[in-house]
């Protein structure tokens, strides 16, 4: 069966539009559907999105960076486990964090 692409889906993979951008298309066409429409009618829905992605990966690079001057990353461990948990909490952390405060928002202007 093949899978049909829609021509949005086209476009966002010709914007490169991010994880964080495509997170916050889903957001706003299940919470949003009416400024989705007037988005979209007037051609600057993906250019939104887009510019979203990016806001949010500059938030997320520096919330990184934060994290890791309150909680250093361990250079001293028995394994990999210690490590992966100090990624694991600073991802789940981070990510959260950029979600509520860049993606989870109904932006209306790039």
């Amino acid at each position: 069966m093949a899978v049909k692409i829609t021509v949005q889906e086209k476009k966002m993979k010709e914007m490169r539009i991010g994880v964080y951008g495509r997170r916050w298309i889903e957001w706003m066409e299940n919470n949003h559907k009416k400024k989705v429409r007037e988005m979209k009618s007037q051609g600057i829905f993906l250019d939104v999105a887009k510019s979203t992605d990016e806001y949010a990966r500059d938030y997320k690079k520096l919330l990184d960076r934060q994290y890791e001057e309150l909680h250093p990353r361990p250079y001293d461990f028995e394994g990999d486990d210690e490590l992966r948990t100090w990624k694991f909490m600073r991802d789940f952390y981070t990510d959260g964090e950029v979600m509520r405060e860049r993606v989870l928002i109904p932006f209306t202007k790039p």
